[in-house]
């Protein structure tokens, strides 16, 4: 079950990009300016309910997305569910799983990291484009360069604001290597868009850059430090071998509506 910290902390994270609209059941998220991130535009439901209830409220979030002429409705709940009662619906949902990675401080000194990186908060729109050449390299082929050039820019724009979410590149005798993203919420630390341009992966710099991330949210005062990985990326095997230790399991459906 995932703590109600990570949750806040998730609540706050995602604000700092979208506009929501708050109810008891559900948040429902929507960021005007980049309309098809699908993380920037998902609707959350709040509590665990039975199946009839469920089935109403996903109803209900698919047939406002379609009538707002939206492509998609993504729908997140931090508990499983009975697929059955998606069978009945009329388009047909996909089903992933992401988990929350809680890091496990003492593995820390066990971390090593790479002689020589310069790791850089992102201040300035130069450094923006900077992290867009690391999208491109990792994204371009699967996404597309426009889709990777908008998603950049606009997260840039909250970089480089008076909010919460940080950004950090890493450099290497004159090479962008990767960057990630720091969000810091009462005591909370959440991990996010970590990547390592292919060239570079498997020699030590995403450790690198982890260690560092980590450090900062420590000095700050973070007992929590997570992330979310998805539960079929290799990925998730490095987090571990490296400290994180699964603490729950979000459930994300998503509805193809064109």
């Amino acid at each position: 079950m995932v703590g109600e910290k990570i949750k806040q902390c998730e609540f706050e994270y995602t604000k700092c990009f979208c506009e929501y609209y708050k109810d008891k059941n559900i948040i429902r998220y929507r960021d005007y300016e980049l309309k098809d991130m699908y993380y920037h535009n998902y609707t959350y439901i709040r509590d665990n309910m039975d199946n009839y209830e469920m089935k109403k409220i996903i109803e209900n979030e698919i047939s406002l997305a379609f009538n707002k002429g939206e492509k998609f409705c993504n729908i997140l709940l931090d508990y499983s569910i009975d697929e059955t009662m998606l069978k009945d619906l009329k388009y047909k949902g996909e089903v992933s799983r992401n988990g929350y990675y809680y890091f496990d401080i003492t593995k820390l000194q066990d971390m090593r990291a790479v002689e020589g990186c310069s790791i850089e908060r992102v201040h300035n729109m130069e450094m923006v484009e900077d992290i867009l050449y690391c999208d491109l390299q990792l994204d371009e082929a699967t996404l597309g360069r426009d889709f990777c050039t908008r998603r950049c820019h606009r997260r840039g724009k909250v970089y480089i604001s008076d909010k919460d979410v940080n950004s950090y590149i890493c450099y290497h005798n004159g090479a962008r290597i990767g960057n990630c993203d720091l969000f810091i919420h009462e005591g909370v630390a959440k991990i996010e868009d970590f990547a390592v341009t292919p060239q570079h992966q498997r020699k030590g710099y995403g450790t690198t850059i982890l260690k560092h991330l980590i450090q900062i949210a420590i000095n700050e005062g973070c007992n929590i430090i997570y992330l979310v990985t998805d539960e079929d990326d290799t990925a998730k095997d490095m987090y571990k071998k490296l400290g994180f230790n699964k603490v729950g399991e979000r459930t994300d459906l998503f509805f193809r509506l064109n």
